[in-house]
């Protein structure tokens, strides 16, 4: 799936709202099946472009709704890069 850059496409019109939210749908799908820190990472950025999104001004609680997601999979994105970052260590020899 094509990943949107919100720097390089601040002149072009933005996708669709039901677009990103069925890629957002489709994302947590996917995750649930096997979690991988790349997807929960795009999940955030999906989340991320449905905050920016200029349609999202006249919809506050779905607003509301989206913060509290993306506040939830940044929980989760943090627990698996400490999570991978403690196994990288304890694989590293020990240095005597």
């Amino acid at each position: 799936m094509k990943s949107i850059d919100l720097e390089a496409s601040r002149n072009e019109a933005p996708p669709d709202v039901a677009l990103i939210q069925t890629a957002l749908c489709y994302l947590m799908t996917r995750y649930t099946l096997r979690p991988c820190s790349g997807l929960n990472f795009t999940i955030v950025h999906h989340l991320q472009m449905l905050l920016a999104h200029p349609d999202m001004a006249r919809r506050p609680e779905r607003g509301k709704v989206y913060r509290e997601l993306l506040q939830h999979w940044r929980s989760i994105a943090m627990q698996q890069q400490v999570a991978s970052s403690d196994c990288a260590l304890a694989r590293q020899p020990a240095l005597h």
